[in-house]
């Protein structure tokens, strides 16, 4: 547990950090929406400025910093990624070390106003979760035709963001894409969690952990085998890289 000043001095960094974020956010936002009808490099580039520019801040207001491991690693053609989710760093970081990623969202998030048509504007893969085997039909169908361009599908398979220490079965939709596209599933394990938590104001300094695993290769395999073992991977690694000073800071050890 920490000190009452020194939570209130790290509220006061956190809130300055806010001040910074938000409008520039909502600025891109707008901007990004609007270009529509010119080709995404234009939107990916402005996207990268915005990314550069929170992880700066982050660094010089919040003191929280970030050490990338497993860059050899990554493959040179397109891939799936699925990476560990428990904070709001990991959607933009990211974005910073792969590119170019292409996202998958409920299509009702495309539905709001300037983030949403940023969303679409970035080629976005906006699926219907009602739809059942409709929706993992069009999931394939899509994420083919970008990998097979070269670009990186972005999937987060616990769907939402966990709590440090926390986890949730992991989705087969990723999986199942694999299975029948032939592409691989490149795991990200995080500790991005511990520093920046889900619902917090605070933003702790200190050093997230990314680290990149080996390539998780379909053939003869089934699709609950290979999230199984995307899974196990993720799980095992957070664990290990864990800051269990930062945890006890949490008062969660």
């Amino acid at each position: 547990m920490v000190s009452p000043l020194y939570k209130f001095w790290l509220v006061i960094r956190s809130t300055f950090f806010w001040l910074f974020f938000l409008p520039p956010t909502v600025i891109t936002a707008i901007v990004v929406s609007s270009l529509f009808f010119m080709p995404a490099k234009f939107s990916v580039a402005l996207l990268k400025i915005w990314i550069n520019y929170n992880l700066a801040l982050l660094r010089y207001i919040c003191g929280l910093k970030y050490q990338l491991e497993g860059i050899e690693n990554i493959p040179e053609k397109g891939f799936i990624l699925m990476s560990k989710h428990s904070s709001t760093w990991e959607t933009l970081a990211l974005q910073k070390f792969f590119d170019p990623l292409v996202w998958v969202v409920k299509r009702e998030l495309t539905r709001i106003p300037f983030f949403g048509w940023s969303l679409i504007t970035l080629n976005a893969i906006a699926l219907d979760r009602g739809t059942g085997s409709k929706a993992i039909k069009q999931l394939v169908r899509e994420s083919k035709q970008r990998m097979d361009q070269g670009r990186i599908l972005m999937m987060f398979p616990e769907g939402t963001r966990v709590l440090p220490m926390q986890h949730k079965p992991f989705k087969i939709g990723g999986a199942i894409v694999s299975r029948r596209t032939g592409y691989a599933v490149l795991p990200i394990a995080h500790n991005a969690g511990e520093f920046w938590p889900r619902h917090s104001w605070i933003k702790w300094p200190g050093t997230i952990r990314v680290v990149i695993g080996k390539p998780i290769e379909p053939e003869d395999k089934k699709p609950d085998q290979i999230i199984k073992e995307v899974e196990e991977w993720i799980t095992t690694t957070c664990d290990e890289i864990s800051d269990r000073e930062q945890l006890k800071r949490l008062g969660i050890l």
